[in-house]
């Protein structure tokens, strides 16, 4: 029988899932930028600028390695800059997690450390300063590389031992607030904020958004969540490494990172404050606007809720079955509950599970989709943001595999 909003798997999982599995599993999310530069035909420059966080007013602020955590900033770009002086964009770039030292000890250096990241970046999608963006480009874009693998919510560390891990993201935003705040002028009264986050960095966005709201109290903070919804639901495969499902890896990581989830969710589950890292627990507790865009069949989110090994065949029917009976009518139950109020939009689509996040890739920001009366992401967002935050639901119809 069909299900609201979602249909089941037509046959096997794809090969683009396949690849999926087997990466993401343990590397989970992603959503950086182009370590490049360029500019955009009219001359003006499209990169951003690296900023070191001043350790010596916030120590803690520090990477998984100890190095200081960085942001990079570049100032609104075109005719409508002076216009939009007013307004931010600060995004939290993805990169997975880990649970435990050995974990931790195989992230990629620059999942780690800030010392690894260039003087100058050239991202895309929302954050782009070329004359494609043509609804933010004008804004002042902030964006906060991911080297805590916490979630942008531990507050811990040194750990001690070989490894000596610091889980310290929960800090490293709260300083790039403070920063933009008290030397750049971003965030006064009657500034517009979005806080937007993808994949890890989404759900960071949705456990930080009230405390960012709190720092920066005269402002109307908004908060876009990219590919931030993992659904609550058991894994396919409970014998599978770690042997954790989602909603206990939540739990884990209040011990291992010292996990700052936010304190409202904390209270309003206090039996298990660990599921603050899943949305649909969490959103009910958020006091800014909020903002989903999200892929209903990602593959990462799918290898992610599922703990899947790499080697999980796609075409295993248990994994088939799981998908087709748990995990679309879950996310889908999840989604077309959004939207329909005042401060919440959604913005769901059916794309390959090869895609992930939906506002780093120009091409996905921009694209139009004849399903939604031909609108991208970039302007439903943008007009969303426009409006005031009103309700917006845009959901595909449809959600099944080739």
């Amino acid at each position: 029988m069909p299900i609201p909003f979602l249909s089941g798997l037509k046959s096997s999982v794809r090969t683009a899932l396949s690849v999926l599995l087997v990466s993401a599993a343990s590397a989970g999310c992603g959503g950086g930028g182009s370590a490049q530069t360029g500019s955009d035909p009219g001359g003006l420059p499209t990169d951003f600028v690296r900023q070191t966080l001043d350790t010596r007013r916030f120590p803690d602020a520090v990477c998984n390695d100890g190095s200081p955590g960085i942001f990079y900033i570049q100032r609104g770009q075109g005719a409508a800059a002076a216009a939009d002086a007013n307004k931010t964009v600060i995004h939290l770039q993805g990169g997975g997690f880990c649970l435990s030292d050995a974990e931790c000890s195989t992230r990629a250096a620059d999942q780690v450390s800030s010392t690894v990241y260039g003087s100058r970046i050239a991202p895309e999608g929302l954050l782009s300063g070329g004359t494609e963006n043509a609804r933010f480009r004008s804004w002042n874009r902030v964006s906060v590389p991911y080297c805590s693998s916490d979630f942008f919510s531990g507050d811990i560390g040194p750990t001690g031992g070989s490894t000596n891990f610091r889980f310290r993201g929960a800090k490293i935003l709260a300083a790039v607030v403070q920063t933009l705040n008290s030397q750049y002028d971003i965030g006064k009264a009657g500034d517009t904020v979005v806080l937007s986050g993808s994949s890890a960095g989404a759900v960071g966005a949705f456990i930080n958004a009230n405390r960012v709201r709190a720092l920066l109290p005269g402002a109307s903070v908004l908060t876009l969540i990219d590919a931030g919804v993992y659904p609550d639901i058991a894994p396919p495969f409970p014998q599978s490494s770690p042997p954790n499902a989602v909603r206990e890896s939540g739990a884990i990581a209040l011990g291992y990172w010292n996990g700052q989830v936010d304190a409202d969710c904390a209270a309003a589950n206090a039996a298990d404050p660990g599921l603050c890292y899943l949305f649909e627990h969490a959103q009910s507790t958020l006091k800014t606007p909020f903002f989903v865009a999200q892929n209903a069949k990602d593959g990462v989110g799918i290898a992610n809720v599922g703990l899947l090994d790499s080697d999980v065949r796609p075409d295993d029917p248990t994994l088939t079955a799981w998908i087709n009976d748990d995990y679309l009518p879950a996310i889908g139950t999840v989604l077309s509950g959004l939207g329909s109020s005042a401060g919440q939009g959604v913005f769901a689509t059916c794309d390959s599970p090869a895609v992930h996040t939906l506002s780093t890739s120009t091409a996905l920001w921009e694209r139009s989709i004849s399903g939604f009366g031909g609108r991208s992401l970039e302007t439903t967002f943008a007009d969303w943001v426009a409006a005031g935050a009103p309700a917006v639901r845009l959901l595909a119809s449809r959600c099944s595999y080739p």
